[in-house]
């Protein structure tokens, strides 16, 4: 039976951190049980889930929605797109059946990739690797999550590219049904050997705009600050994530604490590995939150090595991060700050 091979390439970067992972957990629960309703679509989508943040993999290979089940979705330090399409790619030269003289192949595959936020790595090369010999095999809807997506990378991938601005959960779930309504018109359309491009459902303006003119994507630089620190107790990492909110007097971006996440061990497997040079003074963060794993009462202690921890006060603590113990002391309001090192976002 000749497959349609569907894959969602999703962005799990630590700007996705919360509240966005939570949402994307539950909408693909919703885009499966929706799915599974279509006879068309249980005939003949397979599914697949790869992600990425500084490194890319895949959760879940090929499968038909019988036996999918929703992955839980890691976070990871950077947004490499570039590897994300480079694993895409190789992923359908391995597992797409080819149509030859003598079989029938898959249909055409389609792509949904989403994500929220710039690389951090070189695209170039694997766009122009993805126009070059996959554009023609492959349909690959663009979605740039929020306002800080890098628009005009998708525009360059795709000219299904939108825009989708859900302020709340009513809203991402909105998308989520748009996703499932455009899957089932896709397997009715390969039902009926109607192979061209792919089709989709009619968009909710509300919450997903088509962007059809390269200027109106977003282009803000420097939106988000996101640092990585470690519970001092249990060695967890977690993410503190800022946004850019104003400039101060001194024309200095200042960045409000958006939130806090606890991580998991594997936050380091899909991280990048690659040396993060670029610093930001603790001066131009406002507010400082608390150990999300253990309650201690200040996430951004500065151990000597670099590494951002968390401490229950002043005194001697050990560094999860080197291992060395040193004596912390409480920053004066008028001192120069800290330069800390961020994390790609």
């Amino acid at each position: 039976m000749r497959r349609l091979p569907i894959f969602l390439v999703l962005d799990i970067s630590e700007s996705m951190a919360g509240d966005n992972i939570r949402m994307l957990n539950k909408g693909l629960d919703a885009l499966l049980r929706s799915l599974r309703r279509d006879p068309h679509a249980l005939e003949t989508v397979y599914l697949s889930v790869i992600v990425f943040a500084g490194k890319a993999r895949t959760l879940t290979p090929l499968v038909e929605l019988a036996s999918f089940y929703t992955p839980r979705l890691p976070v990871g330090s950077g947004t490499s797109l570039g590897a994300a399409l480079e694993h895409l790619m190789n992923e359908i030269d391995r597992n797409v059946v080819h149509s030859t003289a003598e079989r029938k192949g898959d249909w055409k595959p389609v792509v949904y990739l989403m994500t929220d936020g710039k690389p951090t790595d070189e695209v170039d090369e694997a766009i122009r690797r993805w126009k070059m010999h996959f554009s023609h095999r492959a349909a690959l809807v663009a979605i740039g999550i929020g306002n800080y997506a890098a628009m005009d990378t998708l525009q360059e991938l795709s000219e299904h590219t939108f825009k989708l601005t859900a302020e709340d959960e009513a809203d991402f779930m909105k998308f989520i049904q748009w996703m499932s309504q455009s899957m089932s018109v896709q397997s009715r359309s390969v039902s009926a050997d109607a192979v061209g491009t792919v089709s989709l459902a009619k968009v909710d303006e509300t919450v997903l705009k088509m962007l059809d003119d390269i200027t109106k994507a977003a282009k803000v630089d420097e939106d988000f600050v996101i640092l990585t620190g470690k519970c001092q107790t249990i060695g967890l990492p977690y993410v503190m994530r800022y946004e850019r909110a104003a400039f101060s007097e001194t024309c200095s971006p200042s960045h409000h604490l958006n939130g806090v996440f606890p991580m998991e061990a594997d936050y380091f497997e899909l991280s990048d590995d690659r040396v993060m040079a670029r610093a930001i003074n603790s001066n131009a963060l406002i507010g400082a939150p608390g150990c999300p794993h253990c309650g201690n009462p200040y996430g951004f202690a500065v151990c000597s090595c670099g590494g951002l921890m968390c401490i229950k006060g002043a005194g001697s603590a050990k560094c999860p991060w080197c291992s060395e113990v040193a004596d912390f002391g409480m920053m004066d309001a008028d001192s120069e700050g800290s330069d800390v090192t961020r994390s790609r976002g």
